[in-house]
């Protein structure tokens, strides 16, 4: 059988590693239009400000692929897929390449929102961060033009790190973000201006609810316009303002789209013996854009192409644990059930926001089940969340693991509790006493 793929991204590459774990006679060819072989995006903010080499962010060098006898074809262009004739045409050649199962892994390319000269000044102080090529591009520009003043649209993941890889050039560096907090997928607004507050302490700028209208242009980029009027001056500016699924070959070639690519639990597209994962997927009007939904949906994919349909895809619970900026941060699953509109019955919030040690925690259970949970500057409650969501919680267990205890007071029973408080027990002050029968601080213990 042999097996073509378009896209040498994580979801592209791990589905041939997959395919071949299950398959050891199986031809897989890889086709894509990058001219390196699978490396990790996240790592692109630092090849800009030199921390890493191009050598140092591929995951998988050629040998691996010798190894596995995968075949890759890089710097491909797909110009055409013919699902009737089973085969497709590659951009500057006349011979088409011919498949029996096709793997449509094209990914997802910068959204570019509705601002003025956008579009006309990319490539010219304007850039978005996608590829080994736009790192390199944004380098030069800034070592050209002695870049001074930088503007980040979008405060996202790639955004903060750009940011702060930028800032280490000793450049002025300012994030712009629409939302009233930064990482609006990952976190809620207590914990958005905790991280706002440790990014400035960097020295790096915020602002927030702020929606860029315009790119200011005198012969060459000058800065940017938000809608309320202001202006922030910048000889460079960089648009990290979320993802579009890239579609256009599989609308072509006549598959059901809408966001993405529609597929069914077996990552099955509209036509016979084509398949589509990762980004570019929809699935019960879902799309996703994350790393642990493409190499799920990967397995999923090997299995299904080989005839096994035993794993359905169920879609896959947003689970983040993060370096961001220095910054341990963990989000997994619902953390915040009004912004879903699924306030009601049955939901609980454990929360404790220390600001003294910069410490957030957040636990959101329905029902006593663990429905999800943001840990900032947070480490030791990691493994135990990863470990629980959907699950049943013990409280004792889980009040151990975040540590945030209940305190009961000896004279009246009444109850302090830390995951429903802003100061831990041990950061009242030594005065304080209950507030129902006076009883002094001495007087609580641990709830066990």
């Amino acid at each position: 059988m042999r097996i073509v793929i378009i896209g040498n991204g994580v979801a592209g590459t791990f589905s041939a590693q997959n395919i071949r774990n299950l398959d050891k006679d199986a031809e897989i060819e890889i086709y894509s239009q990058e001219k390196y072989p699978y490396y990790t995006r996240i790592k692109l903010p630092e090849l800009i400000s030199e921390q890493v080499s191009i050598d140092d962010i591929i995951v998988f060098k050629e040998d691996w692929y010798k190894s596995k006898n995968i075949k890759t074809y890089l710097n491909k262009k797909i110009k055409k897929i013919h699902p009737k004739h089973k085969h497709i045409i590659i951009e500057g050649e006349s011979e088409p390449v011919n498949y029996d199962r096709l793997i449509i892994a094209t990914g997802s390319m910068p959204n570019i929102p509705p601002i003025k000269n956008a579009t006309e000044m990319l490539g010219k102080g304007v850039f978005t961060l996608r590829n080994i090529d736009n790192a390199l591009e944004i380098r030069e520009y800034i070592t050209q033009n002695k870049v001074k003043k930088a503007v980040i649209i979008g405060g996202g993941l790639l955004g903060l790190e750009l940011a702060k890889q930028i800032k280490n050039y000793d450049i002025d560096t300012t994030i712009v973000e629409f939302f009233p907090r930064l990482l609006p997928r990952q976190l809620d607004i207590d914990c958005g201006g905790l991280l706002k507050e440790e990014i400035e302490s960097m020295g790096i700028n915020v602002e927030l609810d702020a929606a860029t209208e315009e790119i200011i242009v005198n012969n060459n980029v000058r800065g940017i316009k938000i809608k309320d009027g202001r202006e922030i001056e910048a000889d460079i500016v960089l648009i990290q303002a979320g993802i579009r699924t890239t579609i256009d070959i599989a609308k072509e070639a006549k598959l059901e789209t809408n966001r993405g690519i529609i597929i069914n639990q077996f990552l099955e597209t509209s036509i016979e013996d084509i398949y589509s994962v990762g980004d570019c997927i929809e699935y019960k009007n879902q799309t996703w854009g994350i790393i642990p939904a493409c190499i799920e949906q990967s397995k999923i994919l090997a299995a299904s192409i080989l005839g096994k349909k035993n794993v359905e895809y169920a879609g896959t619970v947003p689970k983040n644990t993060l370096k961001i900026i220095g910054i341990d941060l963990t989000s997994v699953g619902i953390f915040d059930p009004s912004d879903k509109d699924l306030v009601g019955a049955g939901w609980e919030i454990l929360k404790n926001l220390d600001k003294k040690s910069r410490c957030y925690k957040k636990i959101v259970l329905k029902e006593n089940k663990l429905k999800g949970a943001i840990l900032f500057g947070e480490k030791k409650a990691i493994h135990y969340v990863n470990r629980n969501l959907e699950t049943e919680i013990n409280e004792k267990e889980l009040r151990a693991a975040i540590e945030l205890y209940k305190w009961i007071c000896g004279g009246c029973e009444n109850i302090y509790d830390e995951a429903k408080r802003d100061l831990l027990f041990k950061d009242l002050p030594e005065d304080w006493k209950c507030p129902k029968c006076k009883n002094p601080k001495s007087g609580f213990k641990k709830k066990e």
